[in-house]
């Protein structure tokens, strides 16, 4: 759409006329006034939408238990097919906003239907079956975006992905729970890649669902720079990274199919214009930097954490349990019908007469005193003795008594390892470089989301920052000045960024773009 100010340099320099230009200058306001008009009916009928969805669930949630199960399901099936074809409907007698609020609903409804009777039928006593309800519900809800051509569905479809693959994950890697934050990385990352893969296929073929994509592509990988960018994270994924079971068959076939569909992705966009190979080779670039910067956190591993006496619990077989090394007393139960036995401390308290008390085990020190069988003495040579190897990761596993943990010494107050130290220093710069890339990219292809979601995230890696050096400095000079800061920040940020964000769109609308 051509706007007044260029209108009005065409009459300067005597391209068009004054008759001209007043008439194009009234067919801009005319379409501009209905391109508001159609956006605001739209979020009133997508607030509509919304507002029927949470109240046909309370209502059903209210008196659901007096409902038949037979009942149930027809209400649920009905609702969800009456959205979708009154939706449909609707679009067809030329109620654009309105029907597109109807088919989103519609999705939500199902989403909703599936769980409830899933619920109804028993069908859900699993992580691993929840997931496989969000899987069916993503794939279904994306197949009707197409279909049905809404957009909104396949933003539905995108958060209902998140949750899937973040819960698969869970499910499949159980048995690696300290591991699962550098897995998760890896579901972030190669997300992305497929989500990139899909923008560059879809741009290639002019699809209007491009910029839907290209908005996630830029929201998983501000997620996994964000998430580098914590000094907390850095410990935990040296020492998890690559842990055994962190990286179930599930992850190891989810990185192979975004990678392949990313492949194909790009190999389709540069196979049609020769233009889109910088922007790929771009990509990939930032993809290199990535697995540089996830690698780079194994350059700390050892040099921060605590090294901690372990537990009974932490033994899980009889054998070991019951050989568990001084100054431990763990004994071997299975009293639970649910459970084939776990270890746990002797504990003084359950021998209830004198004779059962002297009998305890020798190193439980159990005494019978008053009446009770009590613990004779308690020390800390345990403690003491792990605590020494805190720091020293290959120190403190070489002791079958200790136990490393990354997450617990975390104390920035005394300064990360040199290593982690720089690697922290680089990844809030490197953040600070992506989001002012997504600023560029933003305005290139046209799309004030991309724009908005950047000025966002600039906006919450400032405050993040700042609670961190508020947590991390004490006294009352260091709160003064943090405080001080804080407010001129605010103030000016008040100031500045509205101004900013104004003259980035404008520049952002004036670029254009395949669909914002």
């Amino acid at each position: 759409m051509v706007d007044e100010k260029q209108i009005r340099q065409w009459l300067k320099d005597g391209t068009i006329n004054q008759a001209q230009a007043k008439k194009m200058l009234a067919d801009s306001t005319r379409r501009e006034s209905e391109g508001k008009s159609s956006k605001f009916i739209a979020i009133v009928a997508t607030i509509g939408a919304v507002l029927i969805f949470v109240g046909f669930a309370w209502l059903i949630a209210k008196n659901w238990h007096q409902i038949p199960d037979a009942v149930k399901v027809m209400i649920l099936v009905g609702a969800t097919l009456g959205a979708f074809v009154s939706g449909v409907a609707l679009r067809q007698n030329d109620h654009e906003g309105v029907g597109r609020s109807l088919i989103t609903l519609g999705a939500l409804l199902f989403i909703l239907s599936m769980f409830l009777i899933s619920q109804i039928y028993h069908l859900a006593t699993t992580t691993q079956h929840y997931a496989w309800l969000l899987f069916s519900a993503w794939v279904i809800i994306l197949i009707t975006a197409y279909l049905l051509d809404s957009p909104e569905n396949l933003v539905v479809s995108m958060l209902t992905f998140f949750p899937w693959v973040i819960l698969q994950y869970i499910s499949s890697a159980s048995d690696a729970e300290e591991g699962m934050i550098f897995g998760f990385v890896f579901v972030f990352l190669s997300a992305g890649a497929l989500l990139y893969g899909l923008s560059a296929l879809h741009n290639s073929v002019k699809h209007p669902f491009t910029n839907i994509y290209r908005f996630w592509t830029v929201f998983y990988f501000l997620m996994i720079f964000y998430i580098l960018s914590f000094q907390s994270f850095l410990p935990v994924l040296s020492s998890y990274s690559f842990e055994a079971g962190a990286f179930p068959v599930f992850l190891i076939l989810f990185i192979i199919l975004c990678f392949f569909g990313l492949i194909i992705g790009t190999l389709f966009a540069t196979s049609k214009s020769t233009g889109s190979i910088k922007e790929v080779v771009g990509f990939l670039g930032i993809l290199a930097l990535l697995f540089v910067l996830i690698l780079s956190t194994k350059t700390g591993e050892g040099l921060i954490g605590s090294c901690s006496p372990k537990n009974c619990y932490d033994f899980r077989t009889s054998s070991s349990c019951l050989s568990a090394p001084d100054p431990l007393v763990c004994e071997w139960k299975t009293d639970q019908m649910d459970n084939p036995g776990y270890c746990e401390q002797v504990n003084c308290y359950d021998f209830r007469t004198e004779s059962a008390c002297n009998s305890a085990p020798s190193r439980s020190d159990c005494t019978w005193q008053n009446g009770y069988c009590e613990l004779q003495n308690w020390d800390n040579k345990a403690y003491e003795k792990c605590s020494q190897y805190d720091n020293q990761q290959e120190s403190c596993v070489k002791e079958s008594l200790c136990s490393w943990n990354p997450h617990s010494s975390l104390d920035t107050s005394k300064g990360l390892p040199t290593p982690l130290w720089l690697l922290w220093i680089l990844n809030n710069i490197v953040l600070i470089g992506f989001i002012l890339l997504i600023l560029w990219y933003g305005q290139r292809v046209g799309s004030t989301k991309i724009v908005n979601l950047a000025l966002f995230a600039f906006i919450v890696d400032i405050i993040s920052r700042y609670i961190g050096f508020w947590m991390d400095l004490r006294g009352y000079f260091a709160f003064s000045v943090l405080a001080i800061l804080g407010g001129l920040m605010l103030i000016v940020g008040a100031w500045l960024i509205p101004k900013w964000r104004r003259k980035l769109l404008y520049r952002t609308k004036r670029t254009g773009g395949l669909s914002r």
